[in-house]
């Protein structure tokens, strides 16, 4: 079969390599320029590595990723780098249960509590039973309100603003289930990464259009007709991996009923700034800050220098400003000036001194990054056959519970593909 694939992250990439072995031919879509999708990096002139737009890790847990690395030949390196909380102006490390128990502001009854259920979320194999809860109610009874609303609380409200008393439980299982102290990145960077994937569709005779943007998916008699600037194409099947609206959009001619499904799922979108410093930002080579203090305008700072050595990139400081938004949020619409000055106070105040360290900076924007994943998810994922004979749909709606990200969307385009052939 001659099969198309929109979108050229990694579930497309996987999905594709996945049916070439299978002696299918594969022709992939991609608007961008280059592949990697929500993983896709940029290079400065002076480095040897890429950097993602929107900071990126793997897990020793992430199996998918990891053996099509192997196949590929691009070797991932693992670190145990220091993931750290700010709580009442202090840095704090809780990435082990060690930690946990030193960490004095919560009393040692609950800590010895707090451990106990992320020991029982850890072991447990069953998520299915958990989707009846959110993370908000459960967690507030099973840690207490202190233990939780010291940190997971303000972490549930900075990810997910409004929503963060509607998540399921199912997905903080995920989080803590799938998690490692020891973290993954391959060499090169992950824009590496994707291009070597890409580059091996490629020499495997699979097609892959970039700047391409697909306006129309077409199912007429036994063949489906994708049209793409002022060309139309037709091809045996279709895998969809992009975002639902934009799926409904191309694709007009699918059943009311189902758009009215595609389009009722709920995201937000990112907004991260990088800054290039010449100095390290944050102490004790911290690589990951969570901010549990709702007072900064932020999720998270990382400093992707204290996890992958600078040297990649020309001894220059890399550091992550994040932030998950609603699609109407105002960081959207700001620039990276605008947005700095904005971030200022509170750069400052973790690092006083700070901006004449910095070098340049950058300002990334992701329209639809984080799924809204509220209780009873499972019920409402979409299957990837379509009403349409021959359409599949797989994006990251359908990777609950788990966590969007490069190892569950490998996973994704593997399992779609296996379903076509």
């Amino acid at each position: 079969m001659h099969i198309a694939i929109v979108g050229a992250g990694f579930t497309g990439l996987s999905a594709g390599f996945a049916l070439q072995k299978q002696g299918h031919m594969v022709t992939i879509f991609e608007q961008e320029t280059i592949p990697g999708g929500l993983a896709i990096g940029f290079q400065q002139p002076k480095w040897d590595w890429s950097l993602e737009k929107h900071y990126h890790h793997i897990f020793t847990s992430d199996t998918a990723i990891r053996a099509l690395s192997e196949e590929i030949g691009v070797p991932f390196h693992f670190m145990r780098p220091n993931t750290s909380s700010l709580i009442d102006d202090e840095i704090i490390q809780l990435d082990s249960p060690v930690k946990l128990l030193q960490f004095h502001a919560i009393p040692f009854i609950d800590r010895v509590r707090m451990g106990a259920v992320l020991a029982y979320l850890k072991y447990i194999a069953n998520w299915q039973k958990l989707e009846q809860f959110t993370a908000h109610d459960w967690l507030q009874k099973a840690v207490g309100k202190v233990p939780y609303g010291t940190l997971w609380e303000p972490l549930l409200k900075a990810k997910f603003g409004s929503y963060y008393k509607d998540i399921s439980l199912a997905w903080f299982w995920a989080r803590i289930k799938a998690r490692t102290t020891q973290l993954g990145y391959p060499e090169g960077g992950f824009q590496h990464f994707s291009q070597k994937l890409a580059d091996t569709v490629n020499q495997a005779g699979g097609i892959i259009h970039y700047n391409s943007i697909v306006t129309k998916i077409e199912k007429l008699n036994s063949s489906i007709h994708i049209t793409h600037g002022s060309k139309t194409e037709l091809f045996d099947r279709v895998i969809v991996t992009v975002p639902n609206g934009l799926f409904a959009r191309m694709t007009p001619t699918l059943p009311r009923e189902y758009i009215k499904k595609l389009t009722s799922f709920k995201g937000i979108g990112a907004v991260n700034m990088v800054l290039e410093l010449d100095a390290p930002f944050l102490k004790d080579d911290v690589y990951w800050l969570n901010m549990c203090d709702r007072e900064y305008p932020f999720l998270a700072v990382v400093e992707h220098t204290n996890f992958i050595p600078k040297e990649h990139y020309n001894g220059t400081h890399i550091l992550y400003v994040g932030n998950y938004l609603s699609h109407d949020h105002p960081y959207f619409r700001m620039n990276k000036e605008d947005l700095l000055k904005e971030y200022h106070p509170y750069l400052e105040k973790l690092h006083p001194g700070y901006s004449k360290h910095v070098l340049k900076t950058h300002i990334f924007h992701a329209p639809f990054a984080q799924p809204i994943v509220t209780k009873n998810f499972s019920q409402n994922i979409l299957p990837f056959e379509t009403p349409l004979v021959g359409i599949y749909l797989a994006n990251m709606q359908q990777v609950y519970p788990w966590d969007r990200g490069t190892n569950f969307a490998v996973e994704l385009g593997q399992r779609v593909a296996g379903q076509i052939v």
